[in-house]
């Protein structure tokens, strides 16, 4: 069976060997994870935690999932529980078993792998330039009649684009006439100051076809521990909980979970951070000649390098060599080499970023 390889930012380990850096001198731009890092109180419980890694970890995830049921408000058999939201998208293809997908590019590249695992048919929708990578609702629904399921990431990554909550429960609505599957990523939801605008987490109660993709690993900085949620009818939820190893999510990632969910202090601090920062690198980045930046919704910044003259890969390389990791964008499909995506981190480390970008672009 086919698959596709998995692409990704973040990787430190593969950094440090390729530019001959030690990872602790990197400044990595290219995973958006929550510059505050972990909270302290989830930290904290894990020190405290660490003689239960002699014991196995709740198959059930029963307090991590009380914890998330609380907070997004969600009865818990609504709630699975995953090593990450990547393992919860192969399980959830290998559930549903669709025979066609559809899928906006660029997007997340994970849909495509796990559909491809289950050996489904891919069609892609293209976001396109001119239309700065908008989804176009009308032309999702008139699609629906071909496909079982559709991929919406909100907001999307790399792009950074949202759709409006009320335009998803339209596609949502009819896609049920049609008896196809909605999956929304919502995995970088959290960041957002108004969420409730664009968020349709609490719609699963009332349509059967919408499944939620939510992560904790990037608004709690938990990447290194994988933990993700899955929110559906309870059915779904059933038949997933069944296909997923017993012990998906370890110990310590559930009680770094349950911590940080209940940390409303740190959240609150984290979206008032990134919201300003974002900000504030985005404006900078827009008076870098060459560059052209789409205006963020997220912890990261969707950036057009076509017109410095260097493709998105010799950008990548030559920050790459002063220490500083970005996302070459040119592993998602319909994007080719002129984008790069980079993260918000705290206003030192952007500072840094914006000094060696116009010395990368411009020489």
């Amino acid at each position: 069976m086919a698959t596709l390889p998995h692409v990704h930012g973040g990787n430190l380990r593969a950094a440090a060997e390729q530019y001959g850096i030690a990872i602790s001198d990197l400044i990595d731009f290219s995973a958006n994870i929550n510059p505050l890092g972990p909270s302290t109180k989830a930290l904290e419980a894990i020190r405290n935690s660490l003689d239960r890694v002699a014991h196995y970890p709740d198959p059930d995830c029963l307090e991590l999932r009380r914890a998330l049921s609380e907070y997004i408000r969600l009865p818990l058999e609504n709630i699975i529980m995953g090593n990450g939201a990547v393992e919860l998208i192969f399980i959830l293809m290998h559930v549903l078993k669709p025979q066609a997908v559809l899928i906006p590019a660029p997007t997340f590249g994970e849909y495509e792998a796990a559909a491809i695992s289950a050996g489904c048919q891919i069609k892609s929708l293209p976001l396109n330039r001119e239309e700065n990578f908008l989804l176009n609702v009308d032309q999702v629904v008139n699609t629906l009649k071909n496909v079982d399921a559709v991929f919406i990431c909100n907001p999307n990554n790399p792009t950074g684009q949202l759709t409006g909550r009320a335009e998803l429960e339209y596609i949502i609505r009819e896609a049920r006439k049609k008896n196809v599957w909605v999956i929304v990523d919502e995995a970088f939801i959290d960041f957002l100051a108004e969420k409730t605008l664009y968020s349709v987490m609490d719609l699963v109660k009332r349509y059967e076809n919408l499944f939620i993709l939510y992560s904790l690993t990037k608004f709690h900085a938990l990447p290194g521990l994988r933990l993700g949620a899955g929110l559906g009818n309870r059915s779904l939820v059933s038949k997933m909980m069944s296909h997923k190893d017993p012990w998906n999510v370890n110990v310590l990632a559930q009680i770094a979970g349950v911590a940080s969910l209940k940390d409303e202090k740190y959240m609150q601090d984290t979206v008032n951070m990134v919201q300003k920062e974002k900000l504030y690198l985005y404006e900078q980045l827009k008076k870098i000649a060459g560059l052209h930046p789409y205006p963020p919704s997220a912890n990261y910044v969707f950036v057009d390098v076509s017109k410095t003259g260097r493709t998105s890969t010799e950008i990548t390389e030559m920050m790459g060599k002063k220490g500083i990791l970005v996302r070459d964008c040119s592993s998602y499909k319909n994007l080719g080499c002129g984008y790069i995506r980079v993260a918000v981190r705290k206003r030192d480390d952007n500072n840094m970023l914006l000094q060696a970008l116009p010395e990368t672009v411009n020489l």
